[in-house]
């Protein structure tokens, strides 16, 4: 069993549905069984999604929410290919992300692209070669 702290206001997507906390206060939530969650800092909003970094984040939050095709595979090595040219940075992200997907692990990549799309919101660390 999966226990979360959801801020107010919070959103869980729990495979192809959203959890939506209207709460004045933190509320505990306990999540038994096998679909994929994210919370909201994990994922991205589909019309935020512009840069090929914010695209390739939605894209691995499709494929871990809602299971992967052969198409998400193509899309995946066309953004991937373009994110690993607007840096050395980002090409190490990238070859991080590969490492989890080969191991299965589309969380920990989504994590990490969060992680890399909040601290560099500005993208100065994504600026061409």
């Amino acid at each position: 069993m999966l226990k979360l702290a959801i801020k107010p206001g919070e959103k869980i997507y729990i495979g192809r549905s959203t959890l939506l906390i209207r709460a004045d206060t933190t509320v505990t939530v306990y999540i038994d069984g096998e679909q994929p969650i994210l919370k909201d800092r994990e994922a991205i909003d589909p019309e935020m999604a512009e840069t090929p970094l914010q695209k390739l984040h939605l894209l691995l939050q499709e494929i871990y929410l809602h299971g992967h095709s052969a198409q998400h595979m193509v899309n995946y090595r066309g953004l991937a290919r373009e994110v690993e040219a607007q840096s050395e940075y980002a090409a190490r992200l990238v070859r991080q992300v590969e490492g989890w997907l080969a191991e299965g692990n589309c969380f920990m990549a989504i994590r990490e692209i969060a992680r890399f799309n909040r601290r560099s919101d500005s993208e100065s660390d994504l600026q061409p070669r």
